[in-house]
């Protein structure tokens, strides 16, 4: 078996997966033919076709009789085929929404799909994961797991090396690596139950009320017919009349256009690179007044670059060739490495690893020291601690970095001190540079527990660091698309105001007023509700203000759509009429909480979804509105002449080939004449 650090290769990986097969749960049993078929022949319009045919059978018209069947056969069988289609299109689309996982294979950090992980694998947690597998730890730092979904217990249990964690629980904070123990049916999870085979349909409040409308005109048909057969049917014998009235009046062509439509919907939205979680949402998409976005990753590349380093006494601007650091500056690059995770996988950290080289002596000093300790963020201090110590000695070097005015109030500085860091930070925000403070410290362990808060320390302030993440370049024109479709685009980010500012001008987005979280706390219901109507741009948001912000554009009648990444985000996607997760750097909690989930990052990709969506709906409208209006000629053509005594005009077999061969070419020429006048 290979070393922890290099993981599985790729031909031990496909021996494991012969060997033990793929990691899920046995999934609920799935429709089969006959279920389908049962279902088809159910609905009022296969049950009234029958009737009909059998009584052109009765009665000797076997011509009659046998087009009637024809007609049936080719409804079910159109009907069996897009049932099947669908079947295998939903089956892609829970392969792809399935969780992901990051393991290292070949010595190399990669993400697969969770169904992919063999017993072996070295997985690594981190913060807003699922876990995919039971596995055991052999490194922990601040691990916090959700344990609810096996114990029931809501408080998150703290995780240590040595300990085990279980398929399908949340990484709540910190991050490890585990070595992978069980998979599929032999986790825990897989010998408790199936709580997950049970997939629930849920309805859009548009398939509800055409639902609702088929059945008031379903009963109403059947009662007009009823008591046209009582005296129709006893005047001519001839029970061919009621079932003309019944099919003429029941509309059930919305049954297959919500059907068709919102097959259609997913098909051209996945062509987009969107995975649409569940159908119905195809509806809201048309309707969105309102999209909020995270600034890094949605409308910037997500790809960090250490740009400048701030000490007190001066400012550097690093270029592409290796600069000469002094010792404060490398003293500075040395403790912001030393704050950042060992092995990281977050863009930002990473690009300080990709400059430790600048500090080799400061780095090599503290090669040989062990992380002992670290503080995570949280949203009261969003900034990480890092704690360590040097073989055989109880002194430790503590590192801090984070928001800028976050770890300036941990350090005692002289107002003057201050107002020159405060300049600095005003100076490089402008520039759209995302700044990180960074300070340090040292402790001495004297007991076995360490300091529950960071008060224990005195820091000492070091600099700030710049980075930049360029902007999308497609993001500009796609903003002006918004704006021109009448959807107001709305930039939430946890930057400084100005760094917000700044890419907002870039973007396009309106940056005249800002809203901090502060500001968001200070104000109530009311006062918010005014504020989101003129405020496009805000900083420094935690989860709750988030969630805030979507009720608050909600209370004004706003259509809302929301973009998110992380576990905090989740309640927002929740709540927001229509969330929209990032496939790739999102977390597994904010896939499950979306309703689309954008399979590239692509912030262009949204802005072609809604224009989609806008489409589909208008379309639905306009053939359900076209059904409407067909279904009353041809109820006249049949109950007018009964009012006069008269034979009808349509018969079962005449409605029928209105409805399957007229009505569908007359819809799509209706669209295309529609689309061409749009023109």
């Amino acid at each position: 078996m290979s070393s922890p650090l290099q993981g599985l290769n790729k031909s031990e990986v496909l021996q494991l997966q012969a060997q033990h097969g793929f990691n899920g749960l046995a999934v609920a049993d799935k429709k089969t033919l006959f279920k389908l078929l049962i279902r088809i022949l159910a609905e009022p319009t296969f049950a009234l076709l029958l009737l009909a045919g059998s009584i052109y059978l009765v009665i000797g018209k076997i011509d009659d009789a046998l087009i009637l069947i024809g007609f049936i056969f080719i409804s079910v069988g159109i009907t069996l085929f897009q049932e099947r289609k669908s079947e295998k299109a939903i089956d892609v689309l829970k392969e792809l929404s399935s969780p992901r996982a990051i393991v290292i294979r070949d010595g190399i950090t990669q993400r697969v799909a969770g169904k992919d992980i063999v017993v072996g694998d070295i997985l690594v947690l981190a913060e807003g994961d699922r876990i995919p597998a039971d596995a055991l730890l052999f490194e922990a730092h601040d691990l916090l797991v959700d344990e609810s979904l096996l114990t029931g217990e809501s408080e998150p249990t703290k995780k240590d090396s040595a300990n085990q964690v279980h398929s399908g629980c949340m990484v709540i904070r910190g991050s490890g690596i585990a070595r992978v123990s069980a998979i599929g049916m032999q986790t825990e999870l897989g010998k408790i139950g199936s709580s997950l085979k049970q997939i629930i349909s849920l309805n859009s409040p548009l398939q509800e009320d055409i639902g609702e409308l088929i059945k008031r005109v379903t009963i109403f048909g059947v009662s007009l017919s009823i008591i046209v057969l009582a005296i129709y049917g006893l005047m001519h014998d001839n029970a061919l009349t009621a079932i003309s009235l019944t099919m003429a009046l029941l509309p059930e062509e919305f049954t297959v256009i919500l059907t068709v439509f919102m097959a259609l919907g997913v098909w051209r939205i996945a062509r987009q690179k969107v995975l649409t979680m569940y159908a119905p949402v195809i509806e809201t998409l048309g309707s969105i007044t309102a999209l909020c976005v995270d600034k890094t990753g949605t409308l910037t590349l997500n790809r960090m670059s250490l740009e400048v380093l701030a000490t007190p006494q001066n400012i550097l601007m690093l270029s592409s060739k290796d600069d000469e650091l002094n010792p404060s500056q490398k003293e500075l690059l040395g403790y912001c490495v030393l704050a950042s995770e060992v092995k990281p996988f977050d863009p930002m950290e990473q690009a300080f690893h990709e400059k430790r080289h600048l500090a080799p002596e400061y780095i090599n000093q503290t090669s040989e020291f062990e992380l002992v300790h670290e503080y995570g963020l949280s949203p009261e201090l969003p900034a990480m601690t890092h704690l360590w110590k040097a073989p055989g000695s109880d002194e430790c070097l503590v590192a801090i970095k984070g928001a800028p005015e976050a770890v300036l109030k941990r350090c005692n500085l002289p107002q003057t001190q201050i107002a020159v860091i405060e300049k600095q930070i005003k100076d490089l925000a402008s520039q759209g540079l995302r700044l990180l403070g960074v300070a340090k410290s040292q402790y001495t362990k004297q007991s076995s527990n360490w300091p529950a808060t960071l008060s224990s320390f005195e820091f000492t302030w070091l600099g700030l660091v710049g980075l930049k993440d360029p902007i999308r370049e497609e993001v500009p024109a796609s903003i002006q698309k918004c704006q021109g479709a009448g959807i107001r685009v709305i930039m939430i980010t946890g930057d400084h105001a100005i760094t917000a500012q700044a890419i907002a001008k870039q973007a396009g987005i309106d940056s005249a007023s800002v809203l901090s979280g502060s500001d968001i706390n200070t104000l109530n219901d009311l006062e918010l509700r005014e504020a989101v109507k003129k405020t496009s741009v805000y900083v420094r948001i935690k989860p709750t203000e988030k969630l805030r912000l979507v009720k608050a554009l909600q209370a004004n009648n706003e259509v809302v759509a929301m973009t998110g990444d992380g576990v905090n985000d989740a309640p927002a996607l929740k709540a927001a009429h229509v969330g929209i997760a990032m496939g790739q750097r999102g977390t597994d909690v904010a896939r499950e909480a979306a309703s689309l989930v954008l399979l590239n990052d692509d912030f262009s990709s949204i802005v072609h979804t809604i224009q989609q969506g806008r489409q589909i709906y208008d379309n639905l409208h306009k053939a359900i509105i076209y059904v409407v209006a067909v279904h009353i000629p041809m109820a006249g053509a049949v109950f007018i002449p009964i009012l006069f005594g008269v034979q009808p005009i349509l018969d079962p077999i005449h409605i029928v080939f209105l409805q399957m061969i007229i009505d569908p070419a007359l819809v799509q020429l209706f669209l295309r004449w529609k689309r061409l006048k749009a023109m």
